[in-house]
């Protein structure tokens, strides 16, 4: 239901009620969807994760990053438990963001557009022949969701 107010005497609509529907409305779709509780078994993972690269490549409102919070928060939960590690010791910075690129489906150019950084530099940083830059770190850090001190290395 709309919830309705006035202003200068004309009933107008109250936004900040839509908005706060369609947080509460996203969050109650997702918990239907996948509820929040403990994961115990490799086949719930393997659909969180699902959920988590799904909503990862969309741009979700306050709701689902509320629920991708906690849902982020039981796959790391349950990794541990399970003595699940991964060895990226021998995965260079530029293999990452790339890897990353391919998850989400977007362009160098894309990417390079959204972190605000010159496609030709960007891809001279993938390939080694220049360094990283404090834009391109920042950009691909908050972008990508890769730690900075993964680019000191």
């Amino acid at each position: 239901m709309l919830s309705m107010t006035k202003i200068d005497g004309k009933d107008v609509i109250d936004m900040r009620a839509i908005s706060k529907t369609n947080r509460a409305d996203s969050y109650l779709h997702l918990i239907g969807e996948f509820p929040l509780r403990r994961i115990k078994t490799p086949a719930e993972s393997a659909r969180a994760k699902r959920i988590v690269l799904r909503l990862s490549t969309q741009k979700p409102d306050r709701g689902a990053l509320d629920y991708l919070d906690v849902l982020i928060d039981l796959i790391v939960r349950y990794e541990q438990d399970t003595g699940q590690t991964l060895d990226l010791s021998d995965l260079s910075v530029a293999d990452l963001v790339r890897h990353r690129i391919e998850e989400r489906g977007i362009s160098v150019s894309s990417l390079a557009r959204q972190i605000g950084v010159a496609q030709s530099n960007l891809s001279e940083m993938l390939a080694g022949k220049r360094a990283w830059s404090k834009a391109a770190i920042r950009g691909l850090s908050k972008n990508l969701n890769i730690r900075a001190e993964r680019f000191l290395d």
